[in-house]
């Protein structure tokens, strides 16, 4: 039985490969790159890829800023994820309907009632979902810890919430503001294309309604605290 595991660089989704790993699984690991990952992801996967000594499958559909620039850069949003279906769903399930994947391991933990109903269907492919870190009762703090026990917990939670992309429009003010201290050439760029988008859109769409990357780079901290914080989560396939 053909059997992947989907990897972010997250702590969830390494620790769901560390877990298969110790119990002896058979399986191969899939990274989407939407072309807009952090360089702590880059750095991290190749190390697990090493640690328990299992192929490593990256797979693609083309970069973020190849789609940006095709959706006339109109910003990703809340109603409007097509970084999500194009970047993520779309290469990982073309790529396991070419393999013949059978499961499909996906890094949910125990501890996350909403997304234990997580029931996407693949877009092509006949393979099934399967979430061993809720069957094993396996919350944040274990996941945590199962990733430290192998110094594979991605340094990016030292300044950031999640590893999404390094433009997701799912970030906190925090995140941004930690992106502009330890990446401000990514930053840099984010802000690059919200102006163009502003520029070349009829709503001059930005990351967050009704603010600008540029705005909050030059506010203080007391002003910070008016930026809104996103109403929901980032997709569950991009932080796993």
């Amino acid at each position: 039985m053909k059997q992947y595991v989907c990897v972010s660089g997250g702590a969830d989704s390494t620790a769901l490969a560390l877990l298969l790993w110790e119990r002896g699984e058979d399986f191969e690991m899939v990274f989407s790159d939407t072309g807009a990952e952090l360089p702590e992801t880059y750095w991290l996967l190749p190390r697990l890829a090493r640690q328990i000594n299992k192929p490593l499958r990256v797979v693609s559909n083309g970069s973020f800023y190849q789609h940006l620039v095709e959706y006339g850069y109109m910003l990703p949003g809340p109603r409007l994820r097509w970084c999500t279906r194009l970047l993520k769903e779309t290469p990982l399930d073309r790529w396991f309907k070419e393999q013949g994947a059978e499961v499909v391991y996906n890094g949910i933990r125990a501890d996350e009632p909403r997304r234990i109903n997580y029931k996407r269907k693949p877009r092509c492919g006949n393979h099934v979902f399967v979430f061993p870190l809720v069957k094993a009762g396996i919350g944040k703090k274990d996941v945590i810890k199962l990733c430290g026990k192998y110094d594979l917990l991605n340094p990016v939670y030292k300044w950031r919430s999640n590893v999404s992309c390094f433009c997701c429009f799912f970030q906190k003010a925090s995140d941004w503001k930690g992106l502009l201290k330890h990446h401000p050439t990514l930053y840099a760029l984010a802000e690059e294309w919200e102006k163009e988008a502003i520029r070349l859109t009829e709503k001059g769409y930005t990351w967050r309604q009704g603010w600008t990357l540029e705005a909050m780079r030059t506010m203080d901290e007391q002003q910070l605290k008016l930026w809104p914080e996103p109403e929901g989560e980032p997709c569950l396939i991009c932080t796993i």
